[in-house]
């Protein structure tokens, strides 16, 4: 696996636990689903551009911040909460 896709999964999923997003309600957010998250997550999935900016705007991240080095994230929200556009 990639570095690169490394480190995005981790802040992918470092911000979603930030705003405190299950990966359900997140994956609501982007009109994707949770397996679709978890798999990026877990960098076993490569993204378009357009889904980054999505996953960017979703997070109130820029872009740039989902490359940085991360350390490995840990941790989960077990409270699904349903997410109004």
């Amino acid at each position: 696996r990639n570095i690169h896709f490394i480190r995005l999964g981790n802040n992918i999923k470092k911000y979603r636990l930030v705003r405190g997003y299950t990966q359900e309600a997140f994956a609501e957010k982007i009109n994707k689903t949770a397996n679709f998250v978890s798999l990026l997550e877990n960098a076993h999935k490569g993204i378009t551009l357009y889904t980054l900016f999505e996953i960017a705007d979703a997070l109130e991240v820029p872009v740039g911040k989902l490359f940085e080095e991360c350390d490995k994230v840990e941790g989960r929200i077990k409270k699904y909460k349903k997410v109004h556009h």
